[in-house]
């Protein structure tokens, strides 16, 4: 590739996200390695896994319509813990990620991952390790959560769609590990009923105005939460996420809705 064409393709050297690891070798990860501290030991374990810092021979280019590649964000919603660490097949993606935040969206190329989840500053005992599987053309939003020393992992599809003028979408997700079921209502008309733990609704397509959305519980209709006035874009996509201990006072950690544009709403591939 010339120097010239180098200024104007983006090319996987400049992705944050690793290349992926082959599918039959994804196992093999459960040994829990990082690059900081066990390089060599993963470049003898996995010799074809790009993942070691001095792989830098290859270099593929990202050419929007051609080639094929996926977004991917991760979320803090774990309110055990204040601050965590991302590495992705060994490589530190992001950083002191704090509750309630987002990463941005790195661009990653279809195929498996190996994920690691550590306190901000540790590179031993993770929180929670898994592996992921990513699919070209789609956008996805990686979120962390659970309750105490039990650690989950969702990986959450934001599903490309046509939104029509005037409208915004909105989805719910429970994120909230002891909350009860769950219903929500937009405006006092009831647009989700009986949401747990993990589920994911459908979008909704809804005025694009402002509106005011309360979560209710399922059981005793008593209202669980309620947002200020929000203003809903039209042509784009949201999401309300249900996150925090339900059984803790603190209003730092206790139950709350993040309410997020989703990438549908601005990524272009």
């Amino acid at each position: 590739m010339t120097e010239k064409n180098r200024n104007i393709i983006e090319t996987s050297d400049e992705m944050n996200i690793p290349l992926p690891i082959p599918e039959n070798e994804i196992k093999e990860y459960y040994d829990i390695f990082t690059v900081e501290k066990n390089g060599d030991s993963i470049r003898k374990l996995c010799r074809e896994a790009n993942i070691i810092p001095n792989v830098k021979d290859i270099q593929i280019p990202i050419i929007s319509g051609i080639t094929l590649y996926s977004y991917l964000r991760f979320f803090n919603a774990f309110s055990s813990v204040t601050k965590v660490d991302v590495y992705v097949n060994g490589k530190k993606i992001a950083s002191n990620l704090c509750y309630k935040s987002f990463t941005r969206y790195y661009k990653a190329f279809p195929g498996y991952y190996y994920i690691q989840i550590f306190k901000s500053g540790k590179t031993t005992k993770p929180l929670f390790v898994t592996n992921i599987q990513l699919i070209g053309y789609q956008i996805y939003t990686g979120a962390i959560t659970g309750i105490d020393d039990q650690l989950f992992f969702a990986l959450i599809n934001d599903r490309t769609f046509q939104i029509p003028k005037g409208k915004a979408a909105l989805r719910l997700i429970q994120l909230s590990p002891n909350a009860p079921l769950m219903d929500a209502c937009l405006d006092n008309t009831l647009i989700i009923t009986e949401i747990d733990f993990s589920e994911v609704s459908r979008y909704l397509l809804v005025p694009s105005e402002i509106h005011i959305l309360k979560i209710r519980d399922y059981i005793n209709n008593n209202i669980l939460l309620e947002t200020a006035k929000i203003k809903l874009d039209e042509i784009c996509a949201y999401t309300a996420y249900v996150i925090g201990n339900f059984n803790c006072t603190n209003s730092a950690v206790g139950l709350e809705i993040i309410i997020e544009i989703e990438g549908i709403s601005f990524l272009k591939f």
